[in-house]
């Protein structure tokens, strides 16, 4: 029987210094990804070693917001393991197979886009009066599938969020907030619809999930068994959470160890 676990990476099973949280000493950190070379993203030495076995005997998938550039920076995931042969990037609009885009799901996706008049182009003109808000630090684009705001989290309020929300929901955006970043997403682009497609591409008969934020709630709420980090955006936007989805009892890093530990017993 194929077992399938999709995780998210940023606030899932990766973490910033920024959200790592602070109850892991400096020497148990694992660093994962470097920025000239400076290491930006973290995992407990533990969460590493469990996600190595994890992933010897476990079809994994990650299902992640980053681009494929912003994806391939992850080397230290796959220090000592294959990288998987799929990856799923830019929160379900490309599939990488071996490290390249499959045309075939992309160009049903951007079909898709054009069908919903969700393209960027419809998006930018309307931030405009946003961007003069003192909130707005940058408007940034993933490749020509969505747009994210980079923003001052002081000066960003829950009514701005929900102002937001409002002008973009009824247009088919989903909305999300994760740190210093706001997600403006259509709603075709998700990852449950391209977890979806691999589910059926590899035969998976189980699908366990783990994700923390809007962007994965769907794909959490449809998979076999899943968790969420109790920091996500997910437990405290997303309402009732039906009994297959567990919530972490840690946060930060140690939340992605513990999402890890669980996941390893689906290998006895």
């Amino acid at each position: 029987m194929t077992i399938l676990f999709a995780s998210d990476l940023d606030r899932t099973l990766i973490y910033s210094k920024n959200s790592r949280g602070q109850e892991v000493s400096v020497q148990d950190f694992a660093a994962v990804e470097w920025i000239d070379e400076k290491p930006t993203a973290f995992m407990t030495n533990r969460g590493l070693q469990l996600f190595q076995q994890i992933t010897s005997s476990i079809t994994f998938i990650p299902v992640t917001t980053r681009t494929a550039e912003q994806y391939n920076r992850i080397t230290g995931l796959f220090h000592s393991v294959e990288k998987p042969k799929y990856a799923i990037v830019a929160n379900g609009a490309v599939i990488l197979e071996d490290g390249k885009p499959l045309t075939e799901w992309s160009d049903k996706v951007i079909a898709k886009m054009q069908q919903n008049r969700t393209s960027i182009e419809h998006v930018l003109p309307q931030l405009e009066a946003f961007t003069k808000n003192e909130f707005v630090l940058k408007v940034m684009q993933a490749e020509s599938w969505f747009v994210y705001l980079i923003i001052d989290e002081q000066a960003f309020s829950v009514e701005e969020f929900e102002k937001l929300s409002q002008i973009f929901y009824e247009q088919g955006f989903t909305l999300s907030h994760q740190g210093r970043k706001v997600y403006i997403m259509p709603t075709c682009i998700n990852k449950w619809t391209a977890l979806q497609f691999m589910k059926e591409r590899i035969a998976a008969k189980t699908v366990i999930a783990a994700g923390d934020s809007m962007l994965d709630f769907d794909m959490v709420i449809n998979a076999d068994h899943s968790f969420i980090p109790s920091h996500g955006e997910a437990i405290h936007k997303g309402g009732h959470l039906p009994p297959h989805v567990s919530i972490t009892n840690q946060v930060g890093v140690l939340a992605g160890e513990e999402i890890l530990k669980k996941v390893s017993n689906y290998l006895l």
